[in-house]
Protein backbone atom coordinates (compact mmCIF):
# COMPACT_ATOMS: atom_id res chain seq x y z
CA UNK A 1 0.00 0.00 0.00
CA UNK A 2 1.24 3.47 -0.89
CA UNK A 3 0.53 6.58 1.15
CA UNK A 4 1.29 10.05 -0.19
CA UNK A 5 1.63 12.88 2.28
CA UNK A 6 3.45 16.20 2.54
CA UNK A 7 5.86 17.66 5.08
CA UNK A 8 6.60 21.31 5.72
CA UNK A 9 10.25 21.68 6.65
CA UNK A 10 11.98 24.58 8.39
CA UNK A 11 15.25 23.16 7.04
CA UNK A 12 14.13 23.84 3.46
CA UNK A 13 12.50 27.21 3.99
CA UNK A 14 14.37 30.33 2.95
CA UNK A 15 16.43 28.62 0.24
CA UNK A 16 17.88 31.16 -2.18
CA UNK A 17 16.15 29.93 -5.33
CA UNK A 18 12.68 29.90 -3.82
CA UNK A 19 12.00 26.17 -4.07
CA UNK A 20 9.08 24.92 -1.96
CA UNK A 21 9.69 23.95 1.65
CA UNK A 22 6.60 21.73 1.62
CA UNK A 23 7.47 18.43 -0.04
CA UNK A 24 5.80 15.20 -1.04
CA UNK A 25 6.63 12.07 0.90
CA UNK A 26 5.85 8.62 -0.46
CA UNK A 27 5.52 5.77 2.03
CA UNK A 28 5.17 2.10 1.12
CA UNK A 29 3.49 -0.05 3.78
CA UNK A 30 3.98 -3.83 3.50
CA UNK A 31 1.09 -6.27 2.95
CA UNK A 32 0.86 -7.29 6.60
CA UNK A 33 0.91 -3.77 8.02
CA UNK A 34 -2.84 -3.15 8.28
CA UNK A 35 -3.68 -6.53 9.78
CA UNK A 36 -0.97 -6.60 12.47
CA UNK A 37 0.35 -4.51 15.32
CA UNK A 38 3.99 -5.39 14.78
CA UNK A 39 6.68 -2.80 14.11
CA UNK A 40 8.84 -2.71 10.99
CA UNK A 41 12.32 -1.59 9.94
CA UNK A 42 12.49 1.22 7.41
CA UNK A 43 14.47 1.60 4.18
CA UNK A 44 14.80 5.17 2.87
CA UNK A 45 14.97 5.27 -0.95
CA UNK A 46 16.47 8.40 -2.59
CA UNK A 47 15.76 9.33 -6.21
CA UNK A 48 18.28 10.66 -8.71
CA UNK A 49 18.93 13.87 -10.62
CA UNK A 50 15.88 15.50 -12.19
CA UNK A 51 13.40 13.22 -10.43
CA UNK A 52 10.87 13.82 -7.67
CA UNK A 53 9.45 11.61 -4.95
CA UNK A 54 6.30 11.11 -6.99
CA UNK A 55 8.37 9.70 -9.85
CA UNK A 56 8.43 6.41 -7.95
CA UNK A 57 4.64 6.05 -8.24
CA UNK A 58 4.27 7.38 -11.80
CA UNK A 59 4.05 3.88 -13.28
CA UNK A 60 3.16 1.52 -14.62
CA UNK A 61 4.08 3.18 -17.90
CA UNK A 62 6.47 2.97 -20.83
CA UNK A 63 9.27 5.52 -20.47
CA UNK A 64 12.02 6.00 -23.09
CA UNK A 65 11.19 2.65 -24.60
CA UNK A 66 11.32 0.73 -21.31
CA UNK A 67 8.59 -0.45 -18.97
CA UNK A 68 8.55 1.44 -15.69
CA UNK A 69 6.56 -0.26 -12.93
CA UNK A 70 5.16 1.50 -9.90
CA UNK A 71 7.30 1.14 -6.80
CA UNK A 72 4.61 -0.71 -4.83
CA UNK A 73 4.63 -3.45 -7.49
CA UNK A 74 8.44 -3.56 -7.30
CA UNK A 75 8.50 -3.94 -3.51
CA UNK A 76 5.60 -6.41 -3.41
CA UNK A 77 7.45 -8.61 -5.90
CA UNK A 78 10.66 -8.30 -3.88
CA UNK A 79 8.79 -9.71 -0.89
CA UNK A 80 6.91 -12.38 -2.83
CA UNK A 81 9.71 -13.63 -5.09
CA UNK A 82 13.14 -12.32 -4.10
CA UNK A 83 13.52 -13.07 -0.42
CA UNK A 84 12.88 -9.58 0.95
CA UNK A 85 11.19 -9.36 4.31
CA UNK A 86 8.30 -7.00 4.92
CA UNK A 87 9.49 -3.49 5.72
CA UNK A 88 8.41 0.11 5.31
CA UNK A 89 9.99 1.97 2.38
CA UNK A 90 10.08 5.78 2.57
CA UNK A 91 10.74 7.95 -0.50
CA UNK A 92 11.52 11.62 0.23
CA UNK A 93 11.64 14.42 -2.32
CA UNK A 94 15.09 15.86 -3.11
CA UNK A 95 14.27 17.82 -6.26
CA UNK A 96 15.62 21.30 -6.89
CA UNK A 97 14.98 23.63 -9.81
CA UNK A 98 18.58 23.05 -10.94
CA UNK A 99 18.10 19.26 -10.88
CA UNK A 100 18.67 17.69 -7.49
CA UNK A 101 19.75 18.62 -3.99
CA UNK A 102 22.25 15.73 -3.93
CA UNK A 103 20.72 15.29 -0.45
CA UNK A 104 23.25 17.70 1.10
CA UNK A 105 22.82 20.95 3.03
CA UNK A 106 23.11 24.10 0.90
CA UNK A 107 21.80 27.65 1.26
CA UNK A 108 20.86 27.54 -2.44
CA UNK A 109 18.57 24.49 -2.35
CA UNK A 110 17.91 24.04 1.36
CA UNK A 111 19.32 21.77 4.05
CA UNK A 112 18.33 18.39 2.66
CA UNK A 113 20.59 16.34 4.90
CA UNK A 114 18.88 17.76 7.97
CA UNK A 115 15.51 17.51 6.24
CA UNK A 116 15.87 13.74 5.91
CA UNK A 117 17.74 12.92 9.11
CA UNK A 118 15.71 15.18 11.38
CA UNK A 119 12.34 16.06 9.85
CA UNK A 120 11.46 12.95 7.89
CA UNK A 121 12.82 10.31 10.25
CA UNK A 122 11.00 11.94 13.17
CA UNK A 123 7.78 12.19 11.16
CA UNK A 124 7.91 8.57 9.99
CA UNK A 125 8.70 7.19 13.44
CA UNK A 126 5.86 9.25 14.91
CA UNK A 127 3.23 8.31 12.32
CA UNK A 128 4.01 4.68 11.45
CA UNK A 129 4.80 1.52 13.39
CA UNK A 130 8.53 1.58 12.85
CA UNK A 131 11.32 0.16 14.94
CA UNK A 132 12.73 3.57 15.91
CA UNK A 133 16.39 2.59 16.00
CA UNK A 134 19.39 3.15 13.74
CA UNK A 135 19.85 -0.61 13.66
CA UNK A 136 16.50 -0.88 11.91
CA UNK A 137 17.00 1.95 9.41
CA UNK A 138 18.76 1.75 6.06
CA UNK A 139 19.28 4.31 3.32
CA UNK A 140 19.80 3.61 -0.39
CA UNK A 141 19.46 5.42 -3.69
CA UNK A 142 20.27 5.55 -7.37
CA UNK A 143 22.78 7.90 -9.06
CA UNK A 144 22.53 11.25 -7.24
CA UNK A 145 20.42 9.32 -4.76
CA UNK A 146 23.31 6.89 -4.38
CA UNK A 147 25.57 9.82 -3.56
CA UNK A 148 22.87 10.93 -1.13
CA UNK A 149 22.79 7.51 0.51
CA UNK A 150 26.56 7.70 0.90
CA UNK A 151 26.41 11.21 2.33
CA UNK A 152 23.59 10.52 4.78
CA UNK A 153 24.77 7.07 5.80
CA UNK A 154 28.47 7.83 6.24
CA UNK A 155 27.81 11.05 8.18
CA UNK A 156 24.89 9.90 10.31
CA UNK A 157 25.55 6.43 11.75
CA UNK A 158 23.37 7.32 14.74
CA UNK A 159 20.41 7.65 12.35
CA UNK A 160 21.06 4.93 9.75
CA UNK A 161 22.55 1.54 10.47
CA UNK A 162 23.18 0.51 6.86
CA UNK A 163 23.61 2.10 3.44
CA UNK A 164 23.52 0.84 -0.12
CA UNK A 165 24.75 2.71 -3.20
CA UNK A 166 23.19 2.04 -6.60
CA UNK A 167 25.36 3.50 -9.38
CA UNK A 168 26.36 6.37 -7.11
CA UNK A 169 28.05 9.57 -8.28
CA UNK A 170 31.76 9.04 -7.66
CA UNK A 171 35.29 9.59 -9.02
CA UNK A 172 34.53 13.21 -9.88
CA UNK A 173 37.98 13.79 -11.43
CA UNK A 174 37.04 11.33 -14.17
CA UNK A 175 33.26 11.52 -14.38
CA UNK A 176 32.32 15.11 -13.53
CA UNK A 177 34.95 17.35 -15.11
CA UNK A 178 33.89 16.49 -18.68
CA UNK A 179 30.40 17.87 -18.01
CA UNK A 180 31.80 21.30 -17.21
CA UNK A 181 34.12 21.38 -20.23
CA UNK A 182 31.40 20.20 -22.61
CA UNK A 183 29.08 22.87 -21.23
CA UNK A 184 31.72 25.54 -21.84
CA UNK A 185 32.26 24.25 -25.37
CA UNK A 186 28.54 24.49 -26.05
CA UNK A 187 28.22 28.16 -25.00
CA UNK A 188 31.58 29.54 -26.23
CA UNK A 189 32.26 32.37 -27.08
CA UNK A 190 29.37 33.48 -24.85
CA UNK A 191 29.73 33.44 -21.07
CA UNK A 192 28.02 30.65 -19.10
CA UNK A 193 24.68 31.96 -17.91
CA UNK A 194 22.77 29.18 -16.22
CA UNK A 195 21.29 25.85 -17.25
CA UNK A 196 20.20 25.51 -20.87
CA UNK A 197 17.17 23.48 -21.90
CA UNK A 198 18.32 20.48 -23.87
CA UNK A 199 21.90 20.63 -22.56
CA UNK A 200 22.26 18.11 -19.74
CA UNK A 201 25.87 19.11 -19.09
CA UNK A 202 24.73 22.62 -18.15
CA UNK A 203 22.18 21.25 -15.69
CA UNK A 204 24.79 18.99 -14.11
CA UNK A 205 27.23 21.90 -13.85
CA UNK A 206 24.85 24.31 -12.14
CA UNK A 207 22.94 21.65 -10.26
CA UNK A 208 26.00 20.19 -8.60
CA UNK A 209 27.61 23.60 -8.01
CA UNK A 210 24.47 24.66 -6.13
CA UNK A 211 25.17 21.78 -3.75
CA UNK A 212 28.98 21.72 -3.56
CA UNK A 213 30.07 25.34 -4.17
CA UNK A 214 27.13 27.61 -3.36
CA UNK A 215 27.81 31.35 -3.28
CA UNK A 216 25.12 33.48 -1.64
CA UNK A 217 26.70 36.64 -3.10
CA UNK A 218 26.22 35.64 -6.77
CA UNK A 219 22.58 35.87 -7.84
CA UNK A 220 20.63 34.70 -9.71
CA UNK A 221 22.23 31.22 -9.71
CA UNK A 222 24.17 31.55 -6.43
CA UNK A 223 27.01 29.23 -7.48
CA UNK A 224 30.71 29.20 -8.20
CA UNK A 225 31.71 26.89 -11.03
CA UNK A 226 35.03 25.18 -10.23
CA UNK A 227 36.59 25.66 -13.67
CA UNK A 228 37.49 29.05 -15.14
CA UNK A 229 35.87 30.17 -18.37
CA UNK A 230 37.14 30.27 -21.08
CA UNK A 231 40.64 29.08 -20.12
CA UNK A 232 39.53 25.81 -18.56
CA UNK A 233 41.84 26.26 -15.58
CA UNK A 234 40.81 24.43 -12.43
CA UNK A 235 39.95 26.70 -9.50
CA UNK A 236 41.56 24.41 -6.97
CA UNK A 237 39.88 25.57 -3.77
CA UNK A 238 36.47 25.24 -5.41
CA UNK A 239 37.28 21.90 -6.98
CA UNK A 240 38.52 20.63 -3.62
CA UNK A 241 35.11 21.46 -2.18
CA UNK A 242 33.49 19.35 -4.89
CA UNK A 243 35.90 16.52 -4.15
CA UNK A 244 35.06 16.61 -0.45
CA UNK A 245 31.68 15.10 -1.44
CA UNK A 246 33.20 12.42 -3.71
CA UNK A 247 32.98 9.00 -2.02
CA UNK A 248 36.47 8.00 -3.19
CA UNK A 249 37.82 11.00 -1.25
CA UNK A 250 35.35 11.39 1.61
CA UNK A 251 35.60 7.82 2.91
CA UNK A 252 38.91 8.59 4.62
CA UNK A 253 37.73 11.31 7.02
CA UNK A 254 34.54 9.31 7.62
CA UNK A 255 36.23 5.97 8.25
CA UNK A 256 35.28 5.84 11.93
CA UNK A 257 31.62 6.46 11.09
CA UNK A 258 31.74 3.83 8.34
CA UNK A 259 32.99 1.22 10.77
CA UNK A 260 29.94 1.80 12.94
CA UNK A 261 27.51 0.76 10.21
CA UNK A 262 25.95 -2.71 10.24
CA UNK A 263 26.37 -2.99 6.49
CA UNK A 264 27.67 -1.19 3.38
CA UNK A 265 26.92 -2.39 -0.15
CA UNK A 266 28.06 -0.98 -3.50
CA UNK A 267 26.05 -2.00 -6.58
CA UNK A 268 26.77 -0.79 -10.13
CA UNK A 269 26.51 -1.89 -13.75
CA UNK A 270 29.78 -2.35 -15.62
CA UNK A 271 28.20 -0.77 -18.72
CA UNK A 272 27.27 2.44 -16.85
CA UNK A 273 27.03 5.30 -19.35
CA UNK A 274 28.59 7.68 -16.82
CA UNK A 275 31.43 5.22 -16.03
CA UNK A 276 30.50 5.15 -12.35
CA UNK A 277 31.76 1.58 -12.06
CA UNK A 278 35.27 3.01 -11.74
CA UNK A 279 34.30 5.13 -8.77
CA UNK A 280 32.65 2.13 -7.13
CA UNK A 281 35.78 0.05 -7.70
CA UNK A 282 38.09 2.70 -6.28
CA UNK A 283 35.86 3.22 -3.26
CA UNK A 284 35.79 -0.52 -2.63
CA UNK A 285 39.58 -0.77 -2.93
CA UNK A 286 40.08 2.11 -0.54
CA UNK A 287 37.72 0.77 2.10
CA UNK A 288 39.08 -2.75 1.74
CA UNK A 289 42.61 -1.47 2.28
CA UNK A 290 41.48 0.25 5.46
CA UNK A 291 39.70 -2.84 6.74
CA UNK A 292 36.19 -1.34 6.40
CA UNK A 293 33.76 -4.20 5.89
CA UNK A 294 31.50 -3.90 2.87
CA UNK A 295 30.11 -5.74 -0.15
CA UNK A 296 30.72 -4.70 -3.76
CA UNK A 297 28.78 -6.20 -6.66
CA UNK A 298 28.58 -5.45 -10.37
CA UNK A 299 26.04 -6.48 -12.98
CA UNK A 300 25.91 -6.36 -16.78
CA UNK A 301 23.45 -3.45 -16.97
CA UNK A 302 23.78 0.25 -17.69
CA UNK A 303 23.21 3.18 -15.36
CA UNK A 304 19.53 2.48 -14.84
CA UNK A 305 18.57 -0.40 -17.13
CA UNK A 306 18.19 -2.86 -14.25
CA UNK A 307 17.14 -0.39 -11.59
CA UNK A 308 14.00 -2.10 -10.33
CA UNK A 309 15.69 -5.49 -10.16
CA UNK A 310 18.52 -3.89 -8.17
CA UNK A 311 16.02 -2.27 -5.81
CA UNK A 312 14.52 -5.68 -5.16
CA UNK A 313 17.93 -7.18 -4.45
CA UNK A 314 18.69 -4.19 -2.22
CA UNK A 315 15.60 -4.87 -0.14
CA UNK A 316 16.61 -8.53 0.17
CA UNK A 317 20.04 -7.33 1.39
CA UNK A 318 18.49 -4.97 3.95
CA UNK A 319 16.42 -7.92 5.14
CA UNK A 320 19.65 -9.65 6.16
CA UNK A 321 21.34 -6.58 7.61
CA UNK A 322 18.70 -4.58 9.50
CA UNK A 323 17.29 -5.56 12.87
CA UNK A 324 13.68 -6.75 12.64
CA UNK A 325 12.85 -7.03 16.32
CA UNK A 326 12.68 -4.37 19.00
Amino acid sequence: MIEVTQIESPHLSGNLIGDPSRRDLIVYLPPGYAASRRRYPVAYLLHGFGRRATSWIAGPLVERGSFRPSIDDVVNEAIAKHGAAEMIVVMPDGWSRWGCSQWVDSPVNGNFERYVTEDIVKYVDGRYRTIPSRDSRGVFGISSGGLGAWHLGSRNPDVFGAMLLLSADSYFEFTHKPWLYRFYNAVYPNEPNGPINGNLDSWFSYGLASCYTPNVAKPPFFVDLPIEFPSGAIVQDLWDRWLSYDPIVSWRPRSDQLRRLRGIRLDVGYHDEFDLQYGHRLLSLGMAGAGIAHEAVEHDGTHGSRLFERIQLSLAWFSRILRFEE
